[in-house]
């Protein structure tokens, strides 16, 4: 298997995705060290609605943690179709499932390759909470970083059961197909949202749902959080499994 998961890792650009990464946690690391959210510089400090000083540099390096999250979830969103285009195009799908290695052990490759792949990604994002947080000024703005570090598994193992939903589809079904029904569910949510905000109730969000109001919940409900960040990981690890016996058994049935 270790073949298949180097295969995988350069069809998706890993040595320049690796070079990458490390050279934003370093700018990343250099830049927070050099614009601590600690320093007392009036030109740098405002007062919130409760009346606490916070320090711009805070939301500057807490909205470059968000962006970058983002970022990683929409490469570990977007492998799913990229592992499996490649190997359609390259014709190599087949010849490895003629192979001795078997057709379960390249589905296994693939669950492997992108559960890794997660965890990295949770600990690059821990990584970069971490330092934000190091050098953040105390209160409400290094209280939202503490809830984001609770928060951040969470998304991840999101994007992992959407890649656990997904993966039954492009090798079942194939790329092109299994984009037809994802393209589907993108449109029908983004409907969803748009009519939302022609007719949902903005005002009521703008002045409930932001980062303060975050941080009071996420102080309010501490042990559910805690409870699901336990349960969480359990169930994304049983479903992710069940995907793979799911895709092994359809596959198997196409044959």
């Amino acid at each position: 298997m270790a073949g298949l998961l180097y295969k995988d890792f350069v069809s998706i650009g890993g040595k320049k995705l690796v070079a990458l990464l490390s050279g934003l946690t370093v700018l990343f690391t250099v830049l927070r060290i050099a614009f601590p959210g600690t320093t007392d510089a009036a030109f740098f400090l405002v007062e919130n609605e409760d009346g606490e000083l916070i320090n711009v540099l805070d939301t500057f390096f807490i909205l470059g943690f968000s962006v970058f999250l983002i970022f990683l979830c929409s490469l570990l969103n977007g492998w799913v179709k990229k592992l499996v285009e490649g190997d359609e195009k390259t014709k190599i799908r087949g010849y490895l499932q003629a192979l001795p290695l078997g057709r379960q052990t390249y589905i296994a490759s693939k669950y492997v390759f992108l559960f890794a792949s997660a965890y990295v990604f949770l600990s690059i994002a821990m990584c970069w909470n971490i330092i934000a947080n190091a050098f953040c000024r105390k209160g409400v703005l290094s209280d939202a970083l503490t809830m984001f570090n609770a928060l951040v598994p969470s998304v991840i193992y999101v994007m992992l059961l959407s890649a656990a939903l997904e993966l039954p589809l492009f090798l079942t079904i194939g790329r092109a197909r299994a984009m037809y029904i994802k393209t589907a569910i993108w449109l029908v949510i983004a409907f969803v949202l748009i009519g939302f905000l022609f007719f949902g109730d903005l005002e009521w969000i703008s002045q409930h749902v932001n980062v303060f109001a975050f941080v009071r919940w996420y102080q309010n409900h501490q042990f559910a959080i805690a409870f699901v960040n336990i349960l969480f990981p359990v169930i994304t690890l049983l479903l992710y499994a069940l995907s793979y016996r799911i895709t092994c058994h359809f596959m198997a049935r196409a044959e």
